[in-house]
């Protein structure tokens, strides 16, 4: 018997390792730039709103003093308003002069005292804006190479205050704000022109909302009591030294979480591999055997074969389910070497179960096994094993795994049927069968689940359900089992329903060979045997 251990495991088994460490990193990366940009935005947001307080501040001021100067307004330009005027300008700070006009005409200045000159000397001039104006510029009449803000109050009649503020303290708040180049800051009014008359920067759009550009991110932040705005960038240098230094604070968790992934990864291959190996090594060692549980006839009775399961003792770890250890060799390409053990393993009982012609012996197959070239040779070899007096072999395909409808799969099937093999559908009903796959599948019989049998009289969904299938397989003259009768009353209600077969602890558990004949020399001497049972899906399965 060839026994197979794929050779391609163990670079699954590294390659699942691998992909286990690197996944903390994958699934670390999206947080970690999420929290750079949460990082980036508050820090932007916290720096651009203190730049605001600054400019609030400055212009809160402003608006104090030139509200205070109004009241010079209509006086002459003696003696005592220039006394005034100079106080105002010198005593309160930010200011270049503080000027008093008249009909669009300077008449008062803080620095020269009684003048006459029109508005218009100041370039962005022309006439006195209404109410409170802020207008930048880039240079006065008299200091040129600098630029300064011009805040004017008109009080009507085109007479008002205005307010020179030199735009060195606005670039002292910027320059300070943009800490080594890490931001660029904009001010700017909300009509988009730059505060900074003299900056060669481009102002951003007004109203412009918080967002990451391509350049960095980027938040604006508008005053609540003057018509300006700041707008700040993170440079995209410092954003990504920032993000750095995210990875190198999270990098020692996320190596830990990686090593942890690999090793939790490791364990449950090696649990793989070893159980892999395990069934290889069980199956030299002789530690599986099988189980048989009568199917009774229950209109009549009478025996009419057996299921036979596979079970395996293990030396250290008990009894091992089948449905835990038959997925792993399905999923480990264990299964048809597997299947080839049964087959030996129920020819080597045989003459101890004392079934007669006409009897039925089922075993599962695999979809796989089905489909592969050596599936045949398998079954042959069994049935010549079996010997000319054998019970009638039936093959059972587990509905949850359908077969696949490939050209090979009903090739094999179609020889085997020549050569007597039978064919049965387990755990009809739990699956994704069609009628067009029970149409080509050409099952000689259906197996019913034990999960609607246990409905029966309950009035659940399942009962409605069983009724349902019995109906389509009647319809489809299919011949019905069912699986795991436990009470008279199940019995009873199958009985009626006109299924041809049941199986169950009601009758008997699965036995070992030896106890099998002798139950089923008891149970025959109370149900004499009657003519053979027509053809019957009793499989060899993992139940």
């Amino acid at each position: 018997m060839k026994i197979s251990t794929p050779r391609h495991r163990r670079g699954w088994h590294v390659a699942i390792v691998l992909a286990a460490a690197v996944l903390p990193m994958l699934l670390a990366y999206p947080l970690v730039m999420r929290e750079a940009e949460r990082r980036a935005e508050s820090e932007v947001t916290l720096t651009a709103t203190l730049v605001l307080r600054q400019l609030d501040r400055i212009f809160s001021s402003t608006d104090r003093t030139i509200r205070d100067t109004a009241e010079l307004l209509g006086r002459p330009c003696d003696d005592g308003v220039n006394r005034s005027l100079r106080e105002l300008s010198t005593l309160r700070p930010y200011f270049r002069a503080l000027l008093l006009i008249q009909d669009d005409r300077i008449y008062c200045s803080s620095l020269l005292g009684n003048i006459d000159l029109p508005i218009s000397v100041y370039k962005d001039l022309h006439s006195l804006p209404p109410g409170r104006a802020i207008t930048p510029t880039d240079r006065t009449p008299f200091v040129t190479d600098r630029g300064a803000v011009l805040v004017t109050l008109n009080q009507g009649g085109q007479s008002g205050v205005l307010a020179v503020i030199d735009e060195r303290y606005l670039q002292d708040i910027q320059v300070a704000a943009e800490a080594e180049s890490h931001f660029d800051i904009d001010m700017q009014l909300v009509d988009g022109r730059a505060l900074l008359a003299t900056s060669k920067r481009h102002p951003t759009a007004p109203g412009r909302n918080a967002h990451q550009s391509s350049n960095g991110t980027l938040e604006t932040v508008r005053s609540q009591q003057f018509p300006f705005e700041v707008s700040n960038r993170l440079m995209p240098a410092y954003a990504a030294r920032d993000i750095s230094g995210i990875w190198r604070d999270t990098l020692p968790i996320i190596a830990l979480a990686g090593l942890f992934a690999a090793y939790l990864a490791h364990l449950v291959c090696s649990r793989q591999l070893s159980l892999t190996g395990e069934i290889t090594r069980a199956m030299r060692r002789h530690q599986f055997h099988m189980v048989y549980q009568p199917v009774i006839s229950l209109d009549s009775g009478t025996l009419g074969g057996v299921e036979a399961l596979i079970r395996w003792q293990h030396p250290s770890a008990g009894p091992m389910r089948p449905d835990f250890f038959i997925p792993i060799a399905e999923e480990n390409g264990q299964i048809a070497d597997l299947t080839r053990h049964i087959f030996g393993l129920v020819a080597r009982d045989l003459p101890t179960l004392g079934l007669r012609p006409g009897d039925h012996l089922g075993i599962n197959v695999s979809g796989s096994h089905v489909a592969s070239p050596e599936f045949v040779g398998d079954v042959q070899r069994l049935i010549r094993q079996m010997g000319p007096d054998a019970p009638i072999l039936t093959l059972e395909v587990t509905e949850r795994e359908a077969l696949p409808d490939q050209d090979n799969v009903h090739h094999n099937m179609a020889l085997l049927r020549r050569q007597g093999v039978q064919w049965a559908l387990d755990d009809f009903g739990t699956g994704q069968s069609s009628l067009a796959y029970l149409e080509w599948l050409k099952a000689d019989f259906i197996k019913i689940d034990r999960s609607f049998v246990r409905g029966i009289g309950t009035g659940s969904v399942t009962s409605v359900v069983l009724d349902t299938l019995i109906a389509l397989a009647q319809r489809l003259n299919l011949a019905l089992i069912a699986e795991g009768i436990e009470t008279e009353g199940q019995a009873d209600f199958l009985r009626q329903a006109n299924v041809a077969y049941g199986q169950g602890f009601l009758y008997s558990q699965p036995l070992r060979a030896h106890d099998f004949s002798l139950w089923r020399a008891a149970y025959q001497a109370a149900h004499p045997q009657k003519p053979g049972l027509p053809p019957s899906a009793l499989a060899a399965s993992s139940a």
